[in-house]
């Protein structure tokens, strides 16, 4: 007998790692593999030893097919094949980012004055408008940016005032 069947060696793939199917690949195909897909390796493998035993490349069939497509490709582009395919669809416009204010329950009203104690200094900022908010006479675009120029790091300003807290502002 000249070894295990085909139907046994395809078994045997399945209870290999890795790194033995790489192996496997190696000794079947005479080159390295960088695959790392183990289904693949399996199926490859074992479509490999299917095709050697039969001793036909492929059917005459599927050889007969295989020219028709090659043709077909030739003399259509493949754009005419998948017209519903990513690379067909014409270009949306880009969606533009809006700008809202801020309508947090959290967020202060106009006019609001948030105070707050910060390295022994008092820190007094006023909510001029929805994306305003003064501190030092400067406006900042949010109470973060706000509190990101009064600490130096970045914070949320709706924390670092407070007004998360039941009770805030």
């Amino acid at each position: 007998m000249s070894g295990p069947s085909i139907a046994a060696q395809v078994v045997a793939l399945s209870q290999l790692n890795v790194s033995q199917l790489r192996e496997r690949w190696r000794d079947l195909f005479g080159e390295e593999t960088k695959q790392r897909h183990r289904q693949y390796l399996v199926k490859r493998i074992a479509w490999e030893l299917q095709r050697r035993e039969s001793g036909e490349e492929l059917s005459p069939e599927a050889l007969k097919r295989l020219d028709e497509l090659q043709d077909e490709f030739r003399n259509s582009p493949p754009s005419e094949w998948f017209k519903g395919a990513r690379h067909n669809r014409p270009q949306a416009a880009p969606a533009r980012a809006k700008r809202r204010p801020v309508t947090a329950a959290t967020a202060p009203k106009q006019g609001t004055v948030l105070t707050r104690d910060y390295k022994g200094q008092k820190i007094t900022v006023t909510v001029r408008g929805p994306r305003e908010f003064e501190w030092n006479d400067e406006i900042y675009t949010s109470l973060s940016a706000a509190a990101k120029a009064i600490t130096g790091s970045h914070c949320s300003g709706i924390a670092f005032f407070g007004l998360n807290k039941k009770g805030g502002v």
